[in-house]
């Protein structure tokens, strides 16, 4: 068929005269190819030749269907939108002269051959489908034409499951000031196209396109899912470069991440990983609760003091301290026995320390009545209990013996040590030898009085 482009340069032919030619059978001596020129030129899709029907668009695709009809069809001052309604009835047959133009189908489906009964019965069991620069143009004749259809993946591609393009897409279109795409419709757009990326492994890239989700809740949830599926506890060149991504370009909080990784050290039962990361993440309560109750007691039986320290100070400051629950009966206990014990060997390395000595008893003497407050669920938590006050006593001890020594005194008053002993928590084997020496003491005492 000879090029539209050539038919252009002849000019327009009456209608009329076609239709004498037809009368008098003159058209049968014009080949088929011409005739379709000068019905082109005529404006007429369809015409009824003495020896066969003659259609203009047989040949052609859809985007050239609409140009024959925008250019040749209607009048020089019909518009786009005149020429897609025109072509609407060419290929869905509410024409005058019938279905004459094929559908616009996307390109994928256009290499497909299929005849008429095929494609009546494709249309008949699902919605039509069509090409996305076909919906384009329907957008730009219409500004409130459906955008669900347009984004539809199967527009451009054969995987439906491929949103990568709609996506895009639909940022331009916003861009553009069409908004009207419901919100349901907007969330399958972001969740699919993330979806795709976290399937290739770009699990930080599918963050960002959760970020564009609309609802400030519904895109906190999906990106913080995202991160606990993800983040990982091992650091290694690529996690860090992924993390900095995600704080420095998308300015996601360092403490969702931390929660993140929490949360899978929670997963893995790695305790020393959940309560770093708990801590990093400001979770104040969260982190006193995980350390009292599977950490604190294992570091107090194996004199792990420095590693348990490290969390109990950051704890302790009151803006934190406030938040959480039980902290003077649990955490501020061990952060002070840890503390009594550096300060006693600190004070034995120092001379006249005089001050240093009143304070130091004050606190023992105040952990005596605490120790007993801490929670004790498991026979490990009674260890560490026990310890801490076995320990407690001798530091007692000590600091009366080196108060005494300052004074000039000989022995420790029973008075000032068998109030404070009898109230720490020890099982009967040391609660037995506290009082066997406490008694020796006593007598001796006698003795020396007498």
């Amino acid at each position: 068929m000879l090029s539209i482009t050539m038919a252009r340069v002849w000019s327009s032919i009456d209608p009329e005269e076609v239709a004498d030619w037809n009368r008098m059978q003159t058209d049968c001596y014009l080949p088929e190819e011409r005739l379709c020129i000068f019905a082109l030129l005529a404006g007429k899709p369809v015409w009824h030749s003495s020896d066969a029907e003659v259609n203009v668009c047989s040949m052609l695709d859809w985007k050239r269907c609409l140009a024959v009809h925008l250019w040749f069809m209607l009048p020089p001052t019909a518009s786009v939108a005149d020429a897609l309604t025109r072509y609407e009835a060419a290929f869905k047959g509410s024409d005058e002269e019938g279905k004459y133009a094929c559908a616009p189908l996307p390109s994928y489906m256009e290499a497909e051959p299929m005849d008429m009964e095929e494609e009546e019965e494709k249309e008949e069991c699902k919605r039509p489908l069509y090409d996305l620069c076909f919906h384009l143009l329907k957008l730009y004749s219409d500004r409130h034409y459906s955008l669900q259809q347009l984004l539809d993946p199967l527009t451009i591609t054969w995987e439906r499951l491929d949103y990568r393009l709609s996506w895009h897409l639909w940022g331009v279109l916003q861009a553009l000031h069409y908004s009207h795409l419901s919100a349901s419709r907007q969330g399958l757009l972001h969740s699919s196209y993330a979806a795709q990326l976290e399937g290739v492994g770009l699990w930080h890239l599918a963050v960002f396109i959760l970020m564009h989700i609309p609802d400030h809740i519904q895109r906190e949830r999906a990106v913080r899912d995202m991160l606990t599926l993800h983040c990982p506890l091992q650091e290694t060149d690529e996690s860090v470069r992924r993390e900095r991504f995600l704080t420095e370009k998308l300015l996601i909080p360092e403490q969702w991440i931390h929660e993140a990784k929490a949360t899978r050290a929670r997963c893995d039962a790695d305790r020393h990983q959940e309560a770093l990361h708990l801590y990093q993440a400001k979770r104040w309560n969260q982190c006193h609760r995980l350390l009292i109750q599977h950490l604190a007691s294992d570091c107090i039986i194996n004199d792990n003091h420095d590693y348990l320290l490290e969390f109990l100070e950051g704890l302790a400051v009151p803006e934190h301290s406030a938040t959480i629950q039980d902290w003077d009966t649990a955490g501020r206990v061990y952060l002070d026995y840890i503390r009594v014990i550096k300060m006693l060997h600190e004070i034995q390395q120092t001379e006249n320390a005089g001050y240093e000595l009143e304070r130091l008893h004050s606190e023992v003497t105040s952990l005596c009545s605490r120790i007993e407050l801490l929670p004790c669920s498991t026979a490990r938590d009674r260890l560490a209990q026990s310890e801490m006050a076995k320990r407690v006593a001798n530091i007692l001890r000590a600091v009366l013996s080196l108060q005494q020594s300052d004074e000039g005194a000989a022995s420790i008053p029973l008075t000032q040590l068998a109030p404070h002993i009898t109230r720490l928590p020890m099982p009967e084997d040391y609660a037995l030898d506290e009082l066997r020496g406490l008694t020796q003491s006593y007598l001796r005492q006698l003795i020396v009085s007498s």
